[in-house]
């Protein structure tokens, strides 16, 4: 066993922040191997999961996966199940007679029960977002006729110090709490926080799913759930937040989520989202243009089609089809619907590899008033009458 100084250490100063410190146990596999585990979950959200063997036989094979264990911690409180680990790495002790296989893996789930003989009843779901920054006070709002919480880590200001000096590149900085009606289906919580975790990237401009999620009955955490989501750099290029406009994310929530919910089948826009996600981590100004075309062709399509027209009464180009979108709209500056777009941009970048004919100040200027046009069409698509942060002007601006 490596024990929790050797999580401690790995980790250094940030272990203190560790969202599930040190736990360990054993398991079964469902090749009925047995294990010893160890586990940790550190500030980003990120499992460091270790598996021991000392079954001599072990070490004459190779394993890249086990699909399931099952066991106890050592606390005798908690339970656990993983499924489908991928191992990274093994690392074999001989010591006279006996031998210690270390496995590093990496699982796509860990589910950590609370022991009891009697079903529990969840009344509260919590989950954890990554990046996911709105200022020190907590809100409100409305999804299916519940009130959601929305609040900050209390250590959230000390994270966000490492975040700003590097020290880390993400984390879990705060968590929203949806309560569970009676009867409800607990899945059914679990995709609305998956939902909501994408109208929040929108907003924010940075993917901020949920990698671990509580689940509560009578003020106690029973069950914990741990993804192995993805997670992205910590950034504040988002497009509504509560600190340059007042109540600006549960202004927005309240007004137009339902509508994001509605357009999540119809215009598949967690797709859209994921561009403008991919948008803001990239830094060549080539790769930015690339993403933004692909970002614009989607919802485009999508969002006429949603209007009920043939794919074959579609443009066949992205101006064609900005000029289609704008007689919905009726918003887009005509300078915008032009085909510099096209023909300066998105032709020469995709059949050559480059733009010949612009420099990088060209590129750049282009980019962000693309970029930000993007932005208003999705808010406008999604009905949204409030302000917006810019990117031309860095204020709240009208959508």
């Amino acid at each position: 066993m490596l024990g929790k100084d050797y999580f401690a250490n790995r980790l250094g100063d940030i272990y203190e922040y560790s969202r599930i410190p040190y736990k360990s146990g054993k398991c079964v596999s469902n090749e009925e191997k047995n294990y010893f585990w160890e586990l940790c979950v550190d500030v980003s959200g990120n499992i460091i999961f270790v598996l021991h063997s000392n079954t001599i036989t072990d070490c004459t094979f190779q394993i890249s996966q086990i699909q399931y264990i099952s066991g106890m911690c050592d606390d005798e409180v908690w339970k656990i199940i993983s499924k489908d680990i991928v191992i990274q790495k093994i690392t074999t002790f001989f010591q006279e007679n006996s031998v210690l296989i270390t496995y590093f893996c990496i699982p796509s789930s860990i589910l950590l029960k609370l022991k009891c003989k009697t079903p529990i009843i969840f009344s509260l779901v919590r989950g954890y977002f990554s990046n996911f920054s709105f200022s020190n006070r907590s809100f409100a709002a409305k999804a299916d006729n519940k009130e959601i919480q929305f609040k900050m880590l209390q250590t959230s200001k000390n994270i966000i110090e490492l975040l700003e000096i590097k020290r880390i590149d993400n984390a879990l900085l705060s968590i929203i709490e949806v309560p569970v009606k009676e009867g409800e289906d607990i899945d059914n919580v679990k995709a609305e926080i998956t939902s909501i975790s994408f109208f929040v990237s929108l907003l924010s401009a940075n993917l901020n799913f949920v990698p671990i999620i509580e689940y509560i009955s009578e003020d106690i955490v029973s069950q914990i759930l741990i993804e192995n989501t993805n997670k992205q750099s910590f950034h504040t290029k988002g497009i509504i937040d509560n600190i340059q406009i007042s109540q600006g994310i549960p202004n927005a929530f309240n007004e137009i989520y339902q509508n994001y919910k509605a357009y999540q089948n119809e215009i598949c826009i967690d797709i859209i989202i994921i561009f403008i996600a991919e948008i803001n981590q990239t830094k060549h100004i080539n790769l930015k243009l690339a993403t933004m075309l692909m970002a614009y062709e989607y919802p485009l399509l999508k969002y006429l089609m949603s209007k009920g027209l043939a794919r074959d009464k579609i443009g066949d180009n992205i101006q064609k089809k900005l000029n289609q979108v704008n007689s919905y709209l009726r918003f887009i500056p005509s300078e915008m619907t032009k085909d510099t777009l096209r023909e300066s941009i998105r032709n020469p970048l995709f059949h050559q590899g480059e733009i010949p004919d612009f420099d990088i100040y060209d590129k750049i200027d282009i980019f962000n008033k693309y970029y930000d046009l993007l932005m208003r069409i999705i808010l406008k698509v999604l009905g949204y009458t409030g302000k917006y942060v810019s990117l031309l002007t860095h204020e709240p601006t009208d959508t």
